[in-house]
C-alpha cells in the first residue's frame, strides 16, 4: 500500500465519519472567517491610516491571548471530553465576529477594536488543539496521516472560496457588513459538531501524569498547565518538535499577515487579486492533497519534516523576487507544496509521541508554542515592512531564514526521535501502544 497511489476511495475507507464531519465544520468554520480576517489588516493600516507595527502590537496580545487558551483548552478536554469546548467556542465566537462587524461599520475605536480581536482570538484556542485531539482519538495509528490531510483539506476548502468570495464582497457591499456573514459560518460550524459523538467519556477516568487528584479547580488548571509545559520542554525529543513549531507559526504567519499588506502597499495589487491569491493557495491544497498524503506514507515524516520545513523557506524567498501577479502566484505554488507535506506529517507526530491518555494536553502545549510564533509574527513582519519594505529582497531572504532555523529544529527532532528516550512524568504507560 506504500507504494501506491493514494486515492480518496482509500483514504476513505474505515475512516471514522467523526473525521469528516469535524473537516465539513473546518471548510465551513474557515471560510467564514476567512471571508473578512484576511483583510483586516488592510482594513486597519490602508483604510484607517495606522501604522503596520500598531497591527503588529494588537496581533500579538490577540495571538498570545489564544496561546494560553490553547494550552488550557487541550488539557482540560482530557477532562470534561472534547466536544463541549468545540461547540461552545464557535457559538460563542460567532457573537464576537458579529460585533466585530459592528465595530468596523462604525469606525469604532481602535482599542475596541482591539479588544474585540483578542477575545476572538482567544475563543479560537478552544477549538483548534481540541478538534485535532478528537481527530486522533477516533483513527488508528496508520490511518492518522489520511485523517489530518482531510482536516487540512477542509480547511482549504474554506481558504479556496473564503478570501476570493470576501474580496469580491468588498466592491459590492461595506467591509463590515461581511462579518455577519462570517459569523454565520461560524454558526453553521457549530451545528455540524453537535452532531459529532464526543471519544472522551468519563472524565474521572483520566488521571494526571504524576497520579495525583484530578484537581478539577482552576488553581490546579494552572498547576497542571505549568507542568505540562516544563515536562514538555525537559524532554528532549518534544523540546525540538516545540522549537520548531514555533519558528514554523513565525514564518507560516507571514503569509497571511504581511504577505497581503506588503502584496497591496509594495508591489500594487487589489485586494481582490490577494484573494485570488489565497484562492490558489486553497485549490492548490485540494488538488495536491491526497497525492501528498502518498507520498508522506512513502517516504516517512522523518524525511517529510525537515525537507518540506526548507521548501516552505524557498518559497518565501520567492515572494521577494515577486514583482506583480504571476510573481507571487508563483511563490504561493511553492509554499502550497511545502504545506500539503509538512501539516499532515507534524500532525500525526504530535499524537505519535503523546500519551493518549492526555492527547488534548500535547496538541494544547504544541497549540502553545505555535501560537507564540503567530502572536509574534505580525509584529516582525510589522517592523521589517516598516523598515525595509523598499527592499523586497532583503526583506524576504531574512523572513526565509526562519524556514532555515526551522528545518535545522525538525532534522534534530527526527534524530532524536529515533534515539532511546528517558521515562518523563509525561510518558506514561500507555505509550508503549505507540511507535515513536
Amino acid at each position: 500500500m506504500l507504494g501506491k497511489p493514494e486515492t480518496m476511495t482509500a483514504i476513505h475507507t474505515g475512516l471514522d465519519p467523526r473525521v469528516w464531519k469535524m473537516a465539513f465544520a473546518r471548510a465551513v468554520n474557515t471560510m467564514g472567517l476567512s471571508l473578512v480576517m484576511s483583510f483586516l489588516g488592510i482594513y486597519v493600516v490602508e483604510t484607517r491610516g495606522y501604522p503596520a507595527w500598531l497591527y503588529g502590537v494588537i496581533a500579538l496580545a490577540a495571538n498570545l491571548g489564544q496561546s494560553m487558551s490553547n494550552a488550557w483548552a487541550g488539557n482540560l478536554s482530557d477532562r470534561i471530553g472534547r466536544r463541549p469546548l468545540i461547540t461552545t467556542a464557535l457559538f460563542v465566537r460567532s457573537g464576537f465576529i458579529a460585533l466585530l462587524g459592528a465595530q468596523v461599520t462604525l469606525d469604532a475605536p481602535l482599542w475596541t477594536l482591539g479588544a474585540n480581536i483578542v477575545a476572538s482570538s482567544t475563543l479560537r484556542g478552544c477549538f483548534e488543539p481540541v478538534a485535532y485531539a478528537l481527530v486522533a482519538d477516533v483513527v488508528r495509528d496508520d490511518q492518522r496521516v489520511a485523517a489530518f490531510g482531510i482536516q487540512r483539506m477542509g480547511t482549504n476548502l474554506g481558504w479556496a472560496v473564503g478570501p476570493a468570495l470576501g474580496g469580491v464582497l468588498t466592491l459590492v457591499i461595506p467591509y463590515g457588513a461581511i462579518f455577519y456573514i462570517s459569523a454565520g459560518g461560524m454558526i453553521i460550524a457549530g451545528i455540524v459538531t453537535l452532531g459529532v459523538q464526543d471519544p472522551v467519556r468519563k472524565a474521572a477516568d483520566v488521571a494526571p501524569p504524576d497520579g495525583r487528584s484530578d484537581g478539577r479547580g482552576s488553581g490546579r488548571d494552572g498547576d497542571d498547565l505549568r507542568r505540562a509545559l516544563r515536562e514538555a520542554l525537559a524532554d528532549h525529543v518534544l523540546r525540538m518538535l516545540l522549537l520548531g513549531t514555533f519558528l514554523c507559526a513565525l514564518l507560516e504567519t507571514q503569509m497571511f499577515s504581511t504577505f497581503a499588506i506588503y502584496m497591496t502597499k509594495k508591489i500594487g495589487l487589489t485586494k481582490a487579486d490577494v484573494g485570488l491569491l489565497y484562492t490558489f493557495n486553497g485549490i492548490g491544497v485540494l488538488i495536491l492533497q491526497v497525492p501528498a498524503l502518498g507520498l508522506i506514507r512513502r517516504l516517512g515524516i522523518r524525511t517529510v519534516l525537515p525537507w518540506s520545513s526548507l521548501l516552505d523557506a524557498i518559497g518565501f524567498g520567492l515572494i521577494g523576487a515577486a514583482t506583480g501577479f504571476t510573481g507571487g502566484a508563483i511563490a504561493i505554488v511553492a509554499l502550497t507544496c511545502a504545506e500539503v507535506m509538512f501539516d499532515p506529517a507534524q500532525q500525526t507526530a504530535i499524537a505519535e509521541v503523546a500519551d493518549p491518555a492526555h492527547r488534548g494536553r500535547a496538541y494544547g502545549v504544541v497549540g502553545f508554542a505555535s501560537m507564540i510564533g503567530i502572536a509574534f509574527a505580525p509584529l516582525l513582519g510589522g517592523l521589517l515592512l516598516d523598515t525595509i519594505g523598499d527592499h523586497h529582497a532583503a526583506m524576504w531572504l531574512t523572513i526565509a531564514t526562519i524556514g532555515g532555523g526551522q528545518t535545522l529544529c525538525f532534522f534534530a527532532f527526527v534524530r532524536r526521535r529515533g534515539m532511546p528516550r528517558p521515562a518523563a512524568p509525561v510518558t506514561t504507560a500507555a505509550r508503549r501502544n505507540l511507535k515513536v
